[in-house]
Parts: structure tokens; C-alpha cells; sequence
């Protein structure tokens, strides 16, 4: 064969007769779900703007194990916040691409709509649902009690929080199947001021003495509140 017709093709087109098949983004997908996959075929899939021109790939390729870093945080910006949502949770992600998709999301959380504020409590990970927990908007805390990555620190923290429409968030975190039984909840929930009566009340006789004792102390407690804890002192016995 002579010069003239030698074949251009880059090696790894060479080496896989089915090459032509990656331009299809079932096939990117399938062979960026493999962590060994060689540096070669890697970069032919990150050259091509046809197959990125599909957030699924681009979302894989920032995630792929092989993909050099600088590659993998430039296609970070390019993604939709549910993909991003996606590599914040993924603990098989290299920590410095989760960081640049949770920076990112902190980015655009202004901008999102409610209901987007709750499917991404719900889904992502712990860099940016350390800012999702404090949301004023209860329907969001509903998710992030729900989230697989939450700590009982954070929802401790959450109801210590002021600011915002608390008091559903506390019947939240309160009524919670699962925190609502944690004594440290509990008891982060009864030391907040803006703590409705009814709530309060409900947990006063599961609270422990040091509790009890903490909200007589404080001069933000609610007057039926504190004689119910004065009550509940009496009736063990302990003085107040």
C-alpha cells in the first residue's frame, strides 16, 4: 500500500475494529463504566465533540477514575445540577471533582426553584447539604432528613437554627421517625426559642433533667412551658 493511502486514523481506531461505534452515546457510556479503560480509548472519547455533546457522558467522563483532572473539572462546569447532585454523592469520585460539583451547586442554589431545592436535598452529598440544612423552606428539610449522608450533628444543627419559618422545621425534626428519637435532637430542639408550645410540651416528659433544668434557666422560655417543666421535676422527684 502506498503512501499516499495510509491509514490517519488515530492508533486506538486502529486497534478496535469497532470504533466507529463510539460515537454513539450508548457505547461511550458502556466503555466509561469501566475503570480500567485505557488511557487511549479515554481520550479519544474526550476528544470527540459529539459524543460530549450528551451531559450522560460528560457526566461520566468527570467521574471516570482515569480522567485527567484538568479535563474532569472544566467538563464539572458544563453539567446540569442534577448531574452534579449525582458526583457529589458518588464516594467512587475523586474528592476534588465532588468539591467542584458541590461549589458549583452552591453556585446555582439561589437560583433554584423550591422543588428543585428538594429533590437535590434528598440526593446529594454532604459538601452541599451542609448548606441545604439550614434552608428556611421546610419542604426542603423534609428532604434533607431523608438524605443517606446526613449526620446527627447536622440535625442538631438544624434545630438550633433561628432564622427563617423554624417552627415546622422543629415539628420536622421533632415528629422524625428516626431523629426525632435521638436524645441530642431532642434536646437541641427543646433549647431553641422559637420552639412552638404545643412541640415543646410533647417532649418535656421524655426530656432529660439537664434539659429540664436548661429551660427553666432561660428567660426565652414560654411561661406554660416552664411550669410544665417544673411539673415534670416535681414528679421525679428532682429538684429545681
Amino acid at each position: 500500500m502506498g503512501s499516499g493511502s495510509k491509514d490517519s486514523r488515530p492508533p486506538f481506531a486502529k486497534r478496535t475494529p469497532a470504533a466507529e461505534s463510539l460515537r454513539t452515546e450508548g457505547d461511550c457510556l458502556k466503555l466509561l463504566r469501566r475503570a480500567d479503560l485505557p488511557a487511549d480509548a479515554l481520550q479519544e472519547i474526550l476528544g470527540d465533540r459529539n459524543v460530549r455533546k450528551f451531559h450522560a457522558v460528560r457526566r461520566a467522563l468527570a467521574a471516570h477514575p482515569r480522567t485527567p483532572r484538568g479535563d474532569a473539572l472544566a467538563l464539572v462546569a458544563t453539567l446540569f445540577w442534577r448531574d452534579l447532585a449525582a458526583l457529589s454523592a458518588d464516594t467512587r469520585v475523586h474528592p476534588a471533582i465532588r468539591r467542584a460539583a458541590d461549589l458549583d451547586l452552591l453556585r446555582r442554589l439561589p437560583e433554584m426553584a423550591v422543588a428543585e431545592r428538594v429533590d437535590l436535598a434528598r440526593a446529594v452529598g454532604r459538601g452541599a447539604l451542609l448548606y441545604l440544612r439550614l434552608d428556611p423552606d421546610p419542604r426542603v428539610l423534609a428532604s434533607v432528613l431523608e438524605n443517606r449522608f446526613l449526620i446527627e450533628a447536622d440535625v442538631i444543627q438544624a434545630a438550633t437554627a433561628t432564622l427563617g419559618d423554624r417552627e415546622p422545621c422543629l415539628c420536622l425534626i421533632a415528629e422524625h421517625p428516626r431523629w426525632g428519637l435521638r436524645r441530642a435532637v431532642r434536646s437541641a430542639i427543646l433549647r431553641n426559642p422559637v420552639l412552638p408550645v404545643a412541640v415543646a410540651l410533647s417532649l418535656l416528659t421524655r426530656a432529660s433533667l439537664e434539659d429540664l433544668r436548661g429551660i427553666l434557666e432561660s428567660p426565652r422560655t414560654a411561661a406554660i412551658v416552664r411550669a410544665c417543666a417544673e411539673r415534670v421535676l416535681a414528679e421525679r422527684g428532682a429538684a429545681v
